[in-house]
């Protein structure tokens, strides 16, 4: 781990108030080689792109004019990104022009270029990209595949297709002028102009895009669509593409879509900024989905109907992809250190809508989530969310929980969003970085946020509190005999120069009893380095219900925080930091008394899902009757999270009780809390085995598959009849209760094993070559034709398909008996230089 160290003193207030409050900030950041954007010697406007396809050799053939003004007094030369390319021509401002090209660049020489005066190049060139664009299905000898044609510039490689200033610190305008058979759809970014007919049968189409945008953003899908024409309330024309055989879906896929745009109009208070918003599925997608400038590209494998959405639905991944046409698309990262302003809004707002439409249980349990994902992610590094190698559980969730946490800081939604507001109106399709918001909120409130954003997103880590808990009485029998309940929170994680706040010698007492905290007070006061220092609320709950609640900055290493006991209140339990606002770790331990009150009465469904959790290490005798009640009688218990704690803690006990419980769970109508059952499977009572069998027609199709894997290894006597239960379902997209049907079949039968193996082709779409390659490696079976299918499976650009297959391959090479019939395979074939240094890796 790399760190860099310097040192910053400044002040951007009056000189008399900077003389008394002047600090000198020391800083320990982990380095990050991609802090700065990259240099460029032109301003790159406009990109006019005209394109046609050789399909069958996976070719392109183009022609590309860059618009431009240069930015120094001086220009001799202009590099391009350009991967592999075959440039056949450059023309400067109308007059070839001489260059140069390698495997990585294209370098063209401007001798005769004006300061601050627009020019134009265009670049003729022929292109086989391995990746950026994807061909898919030309090469199926069935005839079976779909046909597409579709990109992914995101990070940096359109460049693979397109000759261009492949960074995003670049905003442009696109022109995108596709030639292509009269059998598929084209889109791409923006308006469409024009739809020719050619002489030869092709179809030309012109789209262009008014508003400049990052060049990673450009894309383009082709294939055989149906579209949807609506609108969202204000008016944003919507275009929702959908394979014709697919019409029964479109309803599930692409629910609330307009809703999602009068949301977010509405929440962050601008706009949509562009002037539509399109949505096109591609087979293959090696990703979720991509939030192209008007045109998000998603994979097929979201595009289910309602039972299939049991299990995996595309609602979440459409809500944040049309947040980005915001955050990314509209205001754009300038450098990679800065992707979380991306990712985090994005994941941010998608939670949002999600608590609008599906509850706050589920926000909420979302927040937990991402806060569990970033605890366990800080065991392998300590990389902040501001970072380029932060990684996704970073700049995803745990960068969504701190803008909660953000709007928390500043005092609630309206001020939040007026701040979010600001920073957009501020910088409209143009670049940030996180300074840019960070003077958005200061600007909006006046606050000082420096420690907040150098905690939070400028370092790594998160904050470990030990709480205890003390109701006390002092000068007990006197008549002004003093009952209080106190709080002890010690900071115990580890301290570190990349974790945390700076060290400063100034300090505070570590006692408060104060009414309240208010807003608006020394908010600037720095905290030792590697603690961390946040507002935190305190609850005492008494038995009568009534609540004292106290809000104290916690940021010492030891605090004590006292709350006073009113005359005749019994005090039932005690909360720190209720409904996990703050991002950390805690323990905490209480009465068993007190987390049955706690699991009973209070609000937030994760103050009651720890208290569960905390029963854990209680035996089971004891915990038994209070578990069993609250399962079966509580209205608190009305979110799975917390039936499925309840269940994991009763499911190794064989009480009359428990079993009850385990066998109303199997029935429970919430998909989830039978999941729940299902993973505690192996301890499974046997008296259970009837209901677990009915769940063969339960409508989940992960379900079907979970049960059937389960009861034919531990029943094989029946497996006829498990089989003959679910002989005729597919199951969702990758056709999962068909192939763990398969491989079931062909325990006891060998004739099923070719159908497996045919799935493992290029013939069927990603998800359904990995289960098929996943059973038979569970079948140890390898025959010629998988040898094929699993080479070019590894070779695939999709790391998603290419690493199962490789992981398959091994699995079998390592096997003598199959060895050798791998290695013919190899030596027959004759191989490109990058396909035999992949295949290389395994087949040595």
């Amino acid at each position: 781990m790399k760190k860099l160290d310097f040192i910053l003193a400044f002040c951007f207030l009056p000189s008399a108030f900077c003389l008394l409050n002047a600090q000198v900030k020391n800083r320990t950041y982990i380095n990050d080689p991609l802090l700065a954007p990259r240099e460029h010697v032109v301003d790159f406007q406009h990109l006019k792109l005209e394109v046609a396809f050789d399909p069958q050799k996976k070719s392109v053939n183009g022609k590309v004019t860059h618009y431009f003004t240069p930015l120094r007094q001086k220009v001799d030369s202009i590099v391009l990104n350009g991967i592999n390319m075959d440039i056949n021509e450059v023309v400067l401002n109308g007059k070839p022009t001489k260059f140069r090209s390698d495997s990585e660049m294209v370098v063209i020489y401007t001798p005769s270029l004006v300061w601050e005066q627009k020019d134009s190049m265009t670049i003729t060139y022929e292109a086989t990209p391995r990746k950026g664009l994807y061909f898919i299905g030309w090469n199926d000898k069935t005839e079976i595949c779909r046909k597409q044609i579709w990109s992914q510039g995101q990070g940096i490689d359109n460049r693979n297709w397109i000759p261009m200033y492949d960074e995003m610190n670049d905003k442009i305008t696109t022109e995108m002028v596709v030639t292509f058979d009269t059998a598929y759809k084209v889109l791409s970014n923006g308006k469409m102009l024009d739809k020719k007919i050619n002489k030869n049968g092709t179809y030309t189409w012109h789209y262009k895009m008014e508003h400049p945008y990052a060049p990673y953003l450009i894309m383009l899908g082709i294939g055989k669509y149906e579209i949807k024409e609506t609108k969202s309330a204000s008016g944003v024309p919507m275009h929702l593409y959908y394979y014709p055989e697919w019409k029964d879906r479109v309803e599930t896929t692409y629910m609330l879509s307009e809703k999602m745009v009068d949301f977010y109009e509405k929440e962050i208070g601008v706009p949509y900024p562009w002037g539509s918003y399109s949505q096109i599925p591609v087979q293959d997608f090696m990703y979720g989905a991509m939030e192209n400038t008007t045109a998000t590209l998603y994979g097929d494998f979201f595009f289910v109907d309602k039972r299939a959405g049991l299990d995996r639905s595309y609602f979440s991944v459409n809500a944040h992809e049309l947040a980005h046409q915001w955050f990314g698309d509209f205001v754009t990262a300038r450098s990679d250190a800065h992707h979380w302003l991306q990712e985090s809004f994005a994941t941010y707002y998608n939670w949002l809508f999600e608590r609008e439409y599906i509850g706050e249980n589920h926000f909420d349990w979302t927040r937990r989530e991402a806060q569990n994902g970033a605890l366990n992610e800080s065991i392998k590094n300590k990389y902040p969310v501001a970072h380029s190698e932060a990684g996704s559980v970073r700049h995803y969730p745990k960068g969504a929980f701190t803008l909660n946490m953000l709007k928390y800081v500043l005092g609630g939604r309206e001020v939040y969003n007026k701040c979010i507001k600001h920073y957009l109106d501020q910088h409209p399709y143009g670049n940030v970085d996180t300074e840019d918001l960070l003077i958005a909120c200061e600007e909006i409130t006046g606050m000082q946020l420096d420690w907040f954003f150098e905690e939070w997103i400028y370092k790594g880590g998160e904050p470990n509190y030990k709480v205890s808990f003390r109701d006390i009485t002092e000068n007990t029998g006197e008549k002004n005999a003093s009952h209080y309940s106190e709080f002890i929170v010690q900071q115990i994680q580890e301290q570190s120069d990349v974790t945390g706040l700076p060290q400063s010698g100034k300090s505070k007492t570590n006692t408060v009893s104060t009414d309240a905290f208010v807003q608006g007070g020394d908010t600037s006061a720095p905290a030792p380095a590697g603690l961390w220092k946040m507002p935190i609320w305190f609850e005492v709950h008494y038995t009568d219900g009534t609540i004292e609640k106290k809000q104290v900055w916690i940021e010492k290493q030891t605090e004590m925080v006292r709350i006073s006991v009113p005359a005749g209140k019994k005090i039932d339990f005690a909360l720190f930091d209720p409904d996990n606002e703050v991002m950390k770790s805690v323990s905490f331990t209480k009465s068993f008394d007190m987390l049955k009150s706690q699991a009973l009465k209070a609000e937030s469904v994760l103050d009651r899902y720890d208290a569960l959790v905390a029963m854990e290490a209680i035996n089971i005798e004891r915990k038994r009757d209070f578990l069993v009640s609250f399962y079966n009688t509580s209205a608190k218990t009305d979110f799975q999270l917390i039936k499925g704690e309840i269940i994991k803690q009763l499911f190794r006990d064989d009480n009359k009780q428990s079993v009850g419980v385990m066998k109303a769970a199997l029935t429970d109508p919430d998909v989830k809390v039978r999941k729940s059952v299902l993973d505690n499977l192996k301890f499974l009572p046997e008296e259970l085995l009837p209901d677990v069998e009915k769940l063969l027609k339960d409508s989940s199709y992960a379900v079907i598959v979970n049960v059937l894997d389960y009861l034919a290894f531990t029943n094989p006597d029946k497996i006829t009849f498990y089989l003959e239960q679910t002989k005729d379902i597919e199951g969702a997209p990758g056709r999962n209760v068909k192939i763990k049907w398969l491989e079931s079949a062909a325990m006891t039968n060998e004739k099923y094993i070719d159908q497996l193996v045919s799935y493992t082709s290029n013939t069927y779409e990603f998800r359904t070559r990995i289960n098929a390659i996943g059973s038979l490696k569970k079948l140890n079976y390898l025959n010629d034709s998988e040898i094929e299918y699993l080479v070019e499976a590894m070779l695939s650009a999709n790391t998603r398909l290419a690493n199962p297959a490789t992981d398959a391959l091994k699995f079998f090479y390592e096997q003598l008996h199959y060895k050798r019939s791998i290695v013919n395979y190899v030596e027959a074939k004759k191989w490109k230089p990058w396909e035999e240094r992949i295949i290389k890796q395994v087949v040595k």
